[in-house]
């Protein structure tokens, strides 16, 4: 009997679930209070059928068998495409430059779409793109447009922007201010506009698009004034702003021109008595002007209607179940219903306005059909429109990398970047080091590259190359971190002045961190005395091994003289065993961190982040695992030891923030085409959320790949401080210049003394240093 129960129990559950599952809410977004009040009394006509108790449309579900539909209220189109993609709405209808962008950013897909005719097959799934000027405004034309008022329905629509921008961007007649910025080139060709939401987060990321694209918007609440809710948005809209323009004296806004859809001329002038479509033309690409019934020969380009859309991670029985609803709302309520008396679903002047829910134009809803995909629907047309909407003077930028790591994060750096349509495109050049990179951009073979401060002294120094923007590890604008030596807190007997015969690991040969820094501390503090140019030979002197990436390399290893010791405490075995690359386990900041807690060293000379970045479970690669902070100590310079996080007043020196360089014969254009590209990129792939592409992380068991993973931004640089000099200031200048003094292999051009003779040549350096004295001392 228990058995029976529980089973029962059990069928009850599911069929309960089951139903519960079709029954779900509908809940439509809407945008507006008037769009809301609409939706509020659809739900109000759907109850009003069912108690009239009509038959339904043969073999189609009713709607108790359907979805309940609910009203959402959502402040605009994004807000409504951010609560379905969170699922706290379902629908909503959009036009074609809007879907778009919800297909694309917010995983969107469409459903039914409006159908403007009663005509079978494709007829009455396009609508045209037009500019409409007063008959009366005769001197407006085509080619005449520059500097004109602009009134559009909303930044990304089709008709009102993608179209008519693209469109004069390709024919040359409307220049390019920024790539990537649309805004601000149309802003540049027209007057004052009302280009709704050109302010909004989306389209104005950085704050600093002119204010003129909305000095002609109509709205007096900053809360609608320039938004999708603006009395001069959407195509009634933009229609009003420039038929009847509103205000009174000096506050008085009116447009020259309207970007529309064909059938809002004749929609907005449907029984008005201060106009009529007469008063209206249409301006041609051929610069002549036409009556608005010749819309199909005098547009600006045919466009797909608007469809409804909701989350393409909606089951296929769940989006089945929201298509039958719309059909029998657009069934029982549309232009030929059995219910128009209850409600007409593609009216709005009941709520004295336009366009509520869906497009007044409309005649029925149809579904989509194999079209389900927002690319599909929109058509190759509107994609080819907004590649020329994203024109940019320069066709691509070329990125150097080291090796293949970096390359394979580089080409998904491309896919990423492809995948946001941002401009110009960006290609992967394989350097075989950094000097080769160097070169390349110097010779013009690739554009970009990013390197720590000592490489960037180099870059500058002998390259010809200048920093454009630098990285930012705090999100303070703070360009510089801090140079540290971390040690084992159970080799307590270790101190900064007792390394002698230690095992250290250092991030890379002449790198700032690994190398210029803590070489120099031990130079000024005389543990090491450099008697000539060859300062490797010193340093192997003093330290037992070591792994130093790149000490073997012909750029550092002109000579073949270097001591091999410096290389002997590197993991990677082969021809790869201490290259200036991630082909070897230890190079880099992370792979000298790695080197000391694989017990390679004693020591590990470091940037200020790497141990917090590597501990505490931190990083997930296997050897840093159960690594714990407190394990682990930084080496002070007053012989003290302190905790990792104590680096502000135990390190070894502040060091310039990496910078991504370019070639100084880059034009100011070309550096800022660079870091627009870089801006916007950063605005989608900074955060290490986003689960395309990480901008600022590596992958497992490499760091730092392209940039540090530390970055937490990029930051510009001014013109002003666009020179290594400027950049990397006197204290840092200084540090390379003391250390080109001491190391003539590879910073200076005094000839190379061996190993071997190297108590010859102490006498001329000693005799050359006095000299220098005596006069300056005369």
């Amino acid at each position: 009997m228990l058995k029976f129960g529980l089973v029962c129990f059990l069928l009850i559950f599911l069929t309960s679930y089951c139903i519960g599952q079709i029954r779900q809410d509908a809940r439509w977004c809407t945008i507006n209070d008037s769009e809301f009040k609409k939706c509020q009394d659809l739900i109000a006509a759907i109850n009003e059928r069912k108690r009239r108790n009509q038959p339904y449309p043969p073999g189609q579900p009713t709607y108790d068998q359907l979805p309940l539909l609910k009203c959402v209220q959502g402040v605009d189109f994004f807000d409504c495409m951010t609560q379905i993609a969170g699922n706290t709405a379902d629908l909503i209808d959009l036009e074609p430059g809007m879907a778009y962008t919800a297909g694309e950013y917010y995983t969107l897909m469409p459903l039914m779409a409006e159908k403007y005719t009663s005509g079978t097959g494709t007829d009455g799934l396009q609508f045209y793109s037009v500019a409409a000027v007063l008959k009366a405004n005769t001197d407006i034309n085509y080619n005449n447009l520059q500097g004109k008022k602009s009134c559009h329905t909303g930044v990304g629509t089709a008709a009102g922007w993608v179209y008519p921008v693209s469109q004069l961007i390709t024919d040359g007649k409307m220049p390019i201010v920024q790539c990537n910025v649309p805004v601000k080139s149309a802003a540049g060709y027209f007057g004052n506009m009302c280009a709704p939401n050109a302010l909004t987060k989306y389209y104005n990321p950085f704050g600093n698009n002119p204010v003129t694209v909305c000095k002609n918007c109509a709205g007096t609440d900053l809360s609608v004034f320039c938004t999708s809710n603006d009395p001069f948005a959407n195509y009634e809209g933009a229609f009003n702003c420039m038929a009847f323009g509103e205000g009174t004296g000096n506050n008085f806004k009116q447009g020259d021109v309207a970007f529309i859809r064909h059938d809002t001329i004749f929609d907005m002038l449907n029984g008005s008595v201060k106009m009529t479509p007469n008063d209206i033309e249409l301006l041609c690409l051929d610069g002549t002007r036409a009556s608005p019934s010749d819309y199909k020969t005098c547009n600006w380009g045919v466009i797909n209607s608007h469809i409804v859309m909701t989350s393409a991670f909606r089951s296929p029985d769940i989006r089945q179940s929201y298509k039958n609803l719309i059909y029998l709302l657009s069934y029982d309520f549309g232009d030929a219903g059995m219910f128009k008396d209850v409600m007409e679903l593609f009216s709005s002047t009941k709520y004295g306005d336009h366009n509520l829910m869906f497009t007044d134009t409309t005649y029925q809803l149809v579904d989509v059909g194999s079209r389900d995909s927002y690319y599909s629907w929109v058509g190759e047309e509107h994609r080819q429109r907004l590649i020329a909407l994203n024109t940019c003077p320069l066709q691509q930028v070329r990125w150097c990398v080291l090796d293949m790591f970096e390359m394979q994060k580089c080409e998904d750096m491309i896919m990423a970047f492809s995948a946001k349509n941002l401009k110009p495109d960006l290609n992967c050049v394989m350097g075989d080091n950094v000097r080769d990179c160097m070169t390349k951009i110097e010779m013009g073979d690739a554009d970009l590259i990013s390197l720590d401060a000592a490489d960037t002294y180099v870059a500058g120094k002998d390259y010809n190359l200048v920093p454009i923007a630098v990285e930012d590890y705090s999100g303070t604008d703070r360009h510089s971190f801090f140079a540290v030596a971390v040690a084992r807190k159970t080799d307590a007997h270790l101190t900064i002045f007792n390394l002698k015969q230690r095992r250290t690991c250092h991030g890379a040969v002449m790198s700032a961190t690994g190398w210029v820094i803590p070489v120099e501390k031990l130079i000024e503090t005389i543990q090491i005395v450099v008697k000539s140019c060859d300062v490797y030979y010193y340093v192997g002197q003093y330290f037992s091994k070591s792994c130093v990436p790149g000490m073997l390399d012909s750029i550092y290893n002109s000579k073949n003289s270097n001591p091999i010791n410096l290389c002997e405490a590197c993991a990677t075995m082969g021809y790869e065993r201490c290259l200036r690359n991630n082909h070897e386990l230890y190079y880099g900041s992370t792979g000298a961190f790695r080197c000391l807690v694989e017990n390679g060293g004693d020591v590990a000379f470091v940037r200020h982040t790497t141990a917090r970045e590597n501990l505490d479970g931190r990083n997930t690669a296997f050897w840093s695992r159960n690594r714990r902070s407190f394990d682990y100590q930084l080496l002070c310079n007053d012989g003290t030891r302190a905790d990792v996080d104590s680096w502000e007043t135990c390190n070894m020196g502040e060091v310039p923030s990496n910078a991504i360089v370019t070639a100084n014969f880059k034009t100011a254009q070309e550096r800022e085409i660079f870091w627009t590209l870089l801006n916007y990129a950063q605005q989608f792939f900074a955060s290490d959320d986003n689960p395309d592409f990480h901008m600022f992380s590596s992958y497992v068991d490499y760091r730092d790949l392209i940039f540090q993973d530390a970055t937490v931004r990029l930051s510009s640089l001014d013109s002003s401080k666009q020179d290594y000099l400027a950049y990397l200031g006197e204290s840092f200048i200084r540090s390379m210049e003391r250390m080109s003094t001491i190391d003539c292999i590879t910073l200076g051009n005094v000839p190379v003394a061996s190993a071997a003779s190297s108590h010859i040549a102490d006498a001329t350096v000693i005799t050359i240093l006095m000299l220098g004295i005596l006069l300056r001392m005369a």
